[in-house]
C-alpha cells in the first residue's frame, strides 16, 4: 500500500476509535436514562455528540472512498448509521435554537441564579449585574454568612425581602426578592432548596446534590415531587443536570414548566465549569444552571455572565407576562 493511501487510512480509522467510542457512550448515557453516576456525568456532555458524530461522519467517508468492493458497501452502512445518530444529537439540540418563542410580553420579570462556590464568588459583580439587569427574584446558592452579609448590605433597597439560609461551604441557598416573601418552606436537599410565594407568584429555588455522590437521583426526585405538588411559576438554581438528563424532562413534564433558554432560542448556553476539568483551563461545558417558567410567563431571552471566584456562570432570563 502506497504512503498516500495509508497515511488517510489511518488518520481515518484512528478518528473514528477516538471520536466514535465516546460519542457511542454519551449517546447511550442519555438514551438509557440510568442513575449510575458515571452514566449520568456522561450525559451532560450530549451537546458534543454532534462534534464527534460529524468527525466520525467525515471518517467514515474517507473510508468509503478509499475502500474497494464488499467493503465500501459495509462503510457505507457505517456512515448511514453514523449520520443517523448524527441527526439525533441535532435533533435534541435543535429547540434551543429554534422553534416557536415569544417575542413580546406584557409585565416584564427579570430573574437571575448564581452559584457562589462556597461564598467566593465576587459579589460586587453580583451587584452590579442585579442592578444592570433590573432583576426582580434572585436565587443564590454556595452563600455563606459572610457574603449574605456583604450582598444584602448592598441590595437592601433593590431586593428588601429574602428567605432561605446562608452556611458555610455549600450548603446555604436563599431567594432575594422585590416584593413579599410568604408560605417560605424549606425542601430537605443536602445543600438547601426553598419553595415560597414571591409577590402572587409561586417559586421553586432548588440546589440537589451534584452527580458526584450518591444522593443525586434521591434528590432529584424530591425536586420533581415538590415541584409537580406546588405546580410553581419559577423553578430557578443550579439543577445539577442539564435538558440531557431524564430528570430534568421529567421535571418540565410533571411540574408543567419550560426551560426559558430553550422557548426563547437562546441556544446552547453552558454555564460549569468555568475554570475546566482537573487543572486543564477549558470552557464552560453543561448547562445546568437553569431558569423554568410556567404558562403564567413567557421568556424573551437569557443570557451568562461570568463571576469571578465562582465555577458557575450566572444565568439571566427577561420574562414577561403573556401579551394581551
Amino acid at each position: 500500500m502506497s504512503r498516500a493511501r495509508w497515511v488517510p487510512l489511518a488518520l481515518a480509522w484512528g478518528v473514528l476509535v477516538v471520536c466514535g467510542l465516546p460519542a457511542l457512550a454519551i449517546t447511550l448515557s442519555r438514551v438509557l436514562a440510568s442513575t449510575d453516576l458515571r452514566a449520568v456525568r456522561l450525559a451532560a456532555f450530549a451537546p458534543y455528540g454532534i462534534g464527534l458524530y460529524a468527525a466520525c461522519l467525515v471518517a467514515v467517508l474517507v473510508l468509503v472512498w478509499l475502500a474497494t468492493g464488499p467493503a465500501r458497501i459495509r462503510l457505507a452502512v457505517v456512515a448511514g448509521v453514523v449520520g443517523t445518530l448524527l441527526a439525533v444529537h441535532v435533533a435534541w439540540q435543535a429547540p434551543m435554537y429554534a422553534g416557536s418563542r415569544e417575542t413580546s410580553a406584557g409585565e416584564p420579570l427579570t430573574v437571575m441564579t448564581t452559584n457562589l462556590l462556597e461564598g467566593r464568588g465576587d459579589i460586587d459583580t453580583v451587584v452590579e449585574a442585579v442592578r444592570r439587569h433590573k432583576v426582580d427574584v434572585l436565587a443564590v446558592q454556595e452563600i455563606t454568612p459572610e457574603a449574605f452579609t456583604e450582598l444584602i448590605g448592598k441590595l437592601r433597597d433593590q431586593l428588601p425581602y429574602q428567605i432561605g439560609e446562608a452556611a458555610p461551604g455549600t450548603a446555604g441557598t436563599m431567594l432575594f426578592a422585590d416584593e413579599p416573601i410568604t408560605k417560605a418552606r424549606r425542601i430537605e436537599t443536602a445543600m438547601g432548596s426553598w419553595v415560597a410565594d414571591v409577590g402572587e407568584r409561586r417559586v421553586v429555588v432548588a440546589h440537589p446534590a451534584p452527580p458526584t455522590l450518591a444522593s443525586w437521583p434521591a434528590e432529584q426526585e424530591l425536586i420533581i415531587e415538590e415541584a409537580a405538588a406546588e405546580k410553581p411559576d419559577l423553578v430557578l438554581g443550579d439543577l445539577n443536570a442539564s435538558l440531557d438528563h431524564h430528570t430534568v424532562r421529567q421535571l418540565l413534564d410533571d411540574a408543567e414548566v419550560s426551560d426559558a433558554a430553550r422557548a426563547s432560542n437562546a441556544g446552547w448556553q453552558p454555564t460549569w465549569p468555568v475554570d475546566g476539568f482537573a487543572g486543564v483551563p477549558l470552557p464552560p461545558s453543561t448547562a445546568i444552571d437553569h431558569v423554568l417558567i410556567s404558562d403564567a410567563l413567557v421568556a424573551l431571552a437569557t443570557e451568562t455572565i461570568e463571576v469571578p471566584g465562582s465555577d458557575h456562570l450566572a444565568l439571566v432570563a427577561y420574562l414577561g407576562t403573556p401579551a394581551e
